[in-house]
């Protein structure tokens, strides 16, 4: 069913009328104007898609409603009609941003077919502007996990993609909510129209309305011209509203009801706006606990998780972190300048399986960035890990913990690195400079390298003198 908002302009009643009907019977919601004053004054208001306007009116011109109406900035898509197949006229309509051109009389089937394709236009913009707001592509964030539970996680993505339920996504801050959220608009019917994600918690609260459902042109002081919100943005597509617990309750109010009935209502706007769009909602914190405490509405609660996925921790799922090492490394190599193969050193990738991960994978994300700017070459070691990382295998033997290979022909070599740094710096008299020329390695290295070296892990003889040249 077509869901653009037309506003017929014309000044012989017949005409309007007869317009109007056939659009209706077509299944677009139509209002008319008999001037271009009048139409001015309703298109201002940001309510409609398309305006299908007779270029010759009492007053005002078509022509020049349309000019004034496109310095205003509103994007509605303007088909001029005129009973004069001028070529001068048209050439000067749609130099003033006309869509398109029909002469009189004009015939149903071709204004419907000027309608549709403006409907797949529509639809093409608005799939470009959410493409503009992806820090990555869909597909490259796709990664195949070992973890039974991420392989669960996956089985239920697949599952509920096809249907047009509403999905609730929990999880701890970084575990991945918003690539799961993608996955399954890619892998719905809807996969073709726009995907918009929402920070709710970035959004200040006396914005939220205007930014969800749009506002018309003076609905209040600052809005100098017409916007669509972001339901509207995401018609036919998906709209993810991250971190939903952070909405007020007033807020969370005005979103239960678009979320029962699919129609929002711009701010200061009459007409109320049909919306198709499925609606994936994700947040970090407990939402049967905000619930219990009166912070979040039990019924929004239940509208949202009519199907519910939770995203495990990353030190839940430990078998997939050397893999989602790899896949962050080829993803970095293939981006900037010439493509680059890095690598990592298996002491190093022992080091980030161990680790805890509070952050998930958005810090090793943002752990493996930091490393590869720190590597001397393509391999990242111990020394380009921070602190807290490189320490882990020294916490876990102080815990009385070990991980699995630690007395391994790596862990020995670790440890004879250590020795023979310590041994060469007492021998330079704690002189680093001399240290990292005898060692064959730059100064910074030999720095990252003790940054890893807790004093009461060596012999106090074997470290360097206090007196030595740094």
């Amino acid at each position: 069913m077509p869901s653009l908002q037309v506003l017929v302009i014309d000044d012989e009643p017949a005409l309007r009328q007869m317009l109007t009907l056939m659009l209706m019977r077509a299944g677009y919601e139509v209002e008319a104007a008999a001037s271009a004053e009048e139409a001015a004054a309703r298109l201002a208001k940001g309510e409609f898609d398309v305006a299908l306007c007779d270029i010759k009116l009492p007053g005002m011109s078509g022509i020049e409603l349309l000019r004034r109406t496109k310095a205003s900035g509103s994007d509605v898509f303007f088909i001029m009609i005129t009973a004069f197949a001028s070529v001068d006229t048209a050439i000067e309509a749609l130099k003033a941003g006309a869509t398109d051109y029909i002469v009189k009389p004009a015939r149903n089937e071709e204004i419907l077919h000027r309608l549709s394709q403006i409907e797949a236009l529509r639809g093409l913009k608005n799939e470009n502007r959410a493409l503009r707001n992806m820090v990555l592509g869909s597909r490259d964030q796709w990664f195949r996990f070992r973890a039974g539970s991420m392989q669960e996680l996956e089985r239920m993505v697949t599952k509920v993609a096809p249907t047009d339920s509403t999905v609730l996504v929990t999880g701890e801050s970084g575990t991945g909510k918003g690539v799961v959220a993608r996955q399954i608009h890619e892998l719905s019917a809807r996969k073709d129209a726009p995907f918009i994600p929402v920070n709710c918690g970035a959004i200040p609260e006396n914005l939220l309305e205007s930014e969800f459902f749009g506002h018309t042109k003076g609905a209040f002081t600052s809005a100098d011209r017409a916007r669509k919100g972001l339901f509207l943005q995401a018609d036919r597509g998906t709209i993810f509203l991250d971190e939903i617990g952070e909405l007020p309750l007033s807020m969370q109010t005005k979103l239960l009801h678009v979320v029962e009935d699919k129609r929002v209502r711009p701010i200061g706007g009459e007409a109320v706006r049909e919306v198709d769009v499925r609606i994936i909602a994700a947040t970090n914190r407990d939402p049967q606990a905000m619930v219990a405490s009166g912070k979040f509405r039990e019924d929004l609660f239940y509208r949202l998780s009519v199907f519910r996925i939770h995203v495990p921790a990353l030190r839940e799922r430990r078998e997939d972190i050397a893999e989602l090492v790899r896949f962050i490394l080829a993803r970095i190599g293939r981006g900037g300048g010439a493509p680059r193969k890095l690598d990592i050193d298996p002491v190093a990738e022992e080091l980030l399986v161990a680790y805890d991960w509070p952050g998930n994978v958005r810090e090793l994300d943002n752990v493996i960035n930091r490393a590869t700017i720190l590597a001397d070459g393509d391999t990242i070691t111990p020394a380009d890990l921070p602190p807290e990382v490189a320490r882990t295998q020294l916490a876990a033997a102080e815990s009385g913990t070990r991980i699995a290979s630690q007395s391994s022909l790596r862990e020995q070599m670790r440890r004879m690195e250590t020795e023979t740094i310590l041994r060469t710096l007492r021998e330079c008299n704690g002189d680093r400079k001399a240290a990292a020329q005898q060692l064959g390695m730059g100064l910074s290295s030999l720095y990252r390298k003790l940054e890893g070296i807790e004093p009461e892990s060596a012999p106090a003889a074997a470290l360097p003198s206090p007196g030595g040249n740094v």
